[in-house]
């Protein structure tokens, strides 16, 4: 049985303005009421995923920062890993580039995170900052306290690509790296977190809050920071909008997230759970 269904966000559930197809709206809930837990796995932060569990109409937890914020229904925080920036945060500024730290403003208070002063930044942290202005802080993080789930930069897929490179050299087995997309911008972000964290680990610490095994989750994404848990989960399903490599990797590609592909998916969750409820 699927007792689980962990969807991406950005691509894969989310469209325009953080809004859900209402045909894939009503299928989740549908899912939702009869016992399959509907979940968030996304490497947004937890205030812009709200945005879309409230088109979605129903709370559900959600896994935020790419894995390292996990928050229940009711919007207290289940379990967060922080790290200190400083190591990445001196290497960006050798770059050239202007790292930005998240943090879990929602339990805590203050900015959802905060963009590094140590160098002038580029367009795209600028326009970050400015989109994000209330909930945004300038100021030096190299040294400050290890408050921050994951860290980040916004410039060209080369610019990006060498700082991963980098982070690997000097530090190897300390971090991961992920560069992707930035939406509609232009512009790829490099997200940069602990060696441990990905969208698996914060959903086995929701399977274990649950008591539900990785062999009963599906989980759905469309781009190469879905790749852990796509493959980990006992079914995986890439977005056919999705990257190539994550299409490869899992069970099957459902349709394209603009055109309710989702609804594969719930099919085939209905046919596995008909199925199992039939034979047991």
């Amino acid at each position: 049985m699927i007792k689980m269904i962990a969807l991406d966000l950005d691509g894969t559930l989310a469209i325009e303005n953080h809004q859900i197809l209402p045909a894939t709206r009503d299928a989740l809930e549908d899912l939702h009421s009869n016992g399959v837990e509907v979940v968030i796995a996304t490497g947004r932060r937890y205030r812009t995923t709200r945005f879309v569990i409230e088109n979605l109409g129903f709370d559900v937890y959600a896994v935020c920062n790419g894995g390292a914020l996990v928050k229940r229904p009711e919007q207290s925080t289940l379990h967060a890993d922080n790290y200190d920036v400083t190591p990445v945060t001196e290497l960006a500024r050798e770059l050239g580039l202007s790292l930005f730290a998240q943090r879990d403003a929602h339990e805590f208070g203050g900015a959802d995170f905060i963009i590094d002063s140590g160098n002038k930044w580029n367009d795209a942290t600028h326009a970050h900052f400015n989109n994000n202005a209330e909930w945004a802080e300038k100021a030096d993080l190299v040294g400050s306290e290890p408050e921050y789930l994951v860290s980040g930069s916004f410039d060209s897929e080369p610019a990006l690509n060498e700082l991963a490179s980098e982070i690997a050299r000097r530090f190897p087995g300390t971090y991961n790296t992920i560069v992707v997309p930035h939406l509609d911008s232009g512009h790829f972000y490099c997200e940069i977190s602990p060696k441990h964290i990905d969208k698996w680990h914060g959903l086995t610490k929701l399977h274990e809050h649950l008591n539900i095994e990785g062999e009963h989750t599906c989980t759905v994404g469309d781009q190469l920071n879905d790749m852990a848990m796509v493959t980990a989960a006992g079914h995986g399903v890439a977005m056919s909008n999705g990257h190539e490599d994550l299409q490869k990797a899992a069970r099957f590609t459902c349709g394209h997230n603009k055109e309710d592909g989702i609804l594969d998916v719930v099919n085939y969750i209905h046919d596995i759970n008909n199925t199992r409820a039939q034979t047991s």
